[in-house]
């Protein structure tokens, strides 16, 4: 059957620009809030908008849309819930996807079908344009699909959701283990509000006051900025590219096997930072963890600044990459022509910061917010676990292959 006998596809609106922003009393959507196997993806560089709207292009948490335009690579035809909070617009770049008047149809089974890889190959191979690739509804509607009874719709969805769940529950419990790092690194080396600061006075220097003992310093004098790591030329290797890091988390998405050691060269434990427009304004930052190996070493992205903890540690230097001041005098160092801007290693690593007087306040730093990011390591692969499974088991039974009864039968053995 074809993808239109069941839902309805509507283009958004072309917001104005000009009332674009961070702040503003609306979320505009964008494929870029879209993962490429489905689902919504918070952005730290969300656009805003603060502008008249029209009540028809205002979205409703749970209403399903599609990305209509290529905004990055694999997104094309990827589908996504909207979700609670903040109102959401509802631009041109995606189509709201509604059912077909007198048809009955699960819309969550639907959003599984948009991310099946058949479905998703036949709405790019249809998609038009040279540089930015587009579909239309109609496009869209011309897909065929395996016919499936409302009953069938509802029990694939089921089964396909419990892992999805699972997954959404790992992903806010590493937002919040994060947020928890975070802001120990902010109380403790910002605020100074660290253990025993109670009978630590503050002392005036010229910047600011510091803690007795404490001193300015930069980066530098706590972090190794790009430090000398061999990597082998020759054989497979892990590789990491740009694509790989996440734009609000510490996970790395699993790497690639190249040969070859040209690029930014690291080991388990060091921080990817993001140097390069708009990566670095996205947020893209990562913290390299279970590369295999003895030494777990590989190379990747000739674009990242590679950051190790030397007298501080993982955790403290990958909170400190996160930390607004520390983002905004990276961006402040950038050079370069229109949008290929960088920022440069000898600059970033300038950073002006207080170090605390003795370097045991970095190890029980440690101590205390290291056991977070390494949980926060371990639900990330899980969900990798999770959403492999899922994608195994999501096309063979939207086409029949594998029985709903079978599909119900091993994720109830599994739970």
């Amino acid at each position: 059957m074809k993808l239109g006998d069941l839902i309805d596809i509507k283009h958004g609106f072309a917001f104005s620009s000009e009332y674009f922003g961070p702040e503003g009393p609306y979320v505009l959507l964008t494929p870029g809030n879209f993962y490429e196997t489905g689902g919504y993806k918070s952005k730290s560089d969300q656009k805003h908008y603060d502008g008249p709207v029209l009540e028809a292009f205002v979205l409703k948490p749970g209403d399903l849309l599609v990305a209509m335009t290529e905004q990055g690579e694999g997104l094309l035809g990827s589908a996504a819930f909207v979700p609670g909070g903040k109102p959401c617009l509802h631009n041109q770049r995606l189509g709201l996807v509604t059912a077909k008047d007198g048809v009955e149809v699960d819309l969550s089974y639907v959003y599984y079908v948009l991310n099946w890889r058949d479905v998703r190959q036949q709405i790019r191979g249809s998609a038009t344009g040279a540089k930015i690739r587009h579909t239309s509804p109609s496009r869209i509607g011309a897909v065929e699909i395996p016919p499936h009874t409302i009953h069938s719709q509802r029990r694939i969805a089921s089964i396909l959701g419990a892992y999805d769940d699972l997954i959404e529950v790992n992903r806010r419990r590493v937002a919040v283990l994060e947020e928890m790092a975070r802001g120990l690194f902010e109380e403790w080396f910002v605020r100074f509000r660290f253990p025993g600061y109670e009978s630590v006075p503050l002392v005036g220097t010229p910047d600011a006051p510091l803690p007795q003992g404490w001193a300015w310093g930069q980066a530098k004098d706590v972090i190794v900025f790009d430090p000398k790591t061999k990597v082998p030329k020759e054989a497979d290797k892990p590789f990491i590219p740009m694509g790989h890091l996440d734009t609000v988390t510490s996970l790395i998405a699993s790497p690639e096997s190249r040969t070859g050691n040209s690029g930014a060269k690291f080991r388990n434990w060091d921080t990817l930072f993001a140097r390069i427009t708009p990566c670095l304004e996205n947020g893209k930052t990562g913290l390299v963890r279970d590369l295999p190996g003895v030494n777990g070493i590989g190379f990747g992205s000739t674009e990242f600044i590679v950051m190790r903890g030397e007298r501080s540690g993982p955790a403290f230097t990958y909170c400190l990459s996160r930390l607004p001041g520390f983002r905004d005098h990276a961006r402040s160092s950038m050079s370069g022509a229109t949008g290929r801007q960088r920022a440069r290693t000898e600059s970033v690593a300038t950073y002006a910061m207080a170090i605390p007087a003795s370097d045991d306040l970095f190890d029980r730093f440690e101590s205390a917010a290291w056991p977070m990011l390494e949980l926060v390591g371990k639900l990330g692969s899980m969900n990798e676990r999770l959403a492999t499974s899922r994608d195994l088991l999501l096309p063979r039974l939207i086409s029949g292959q594998l029985s709903v009864e079978a599909a119900e039968r091993d994720l109830e053995l599994a739970a």
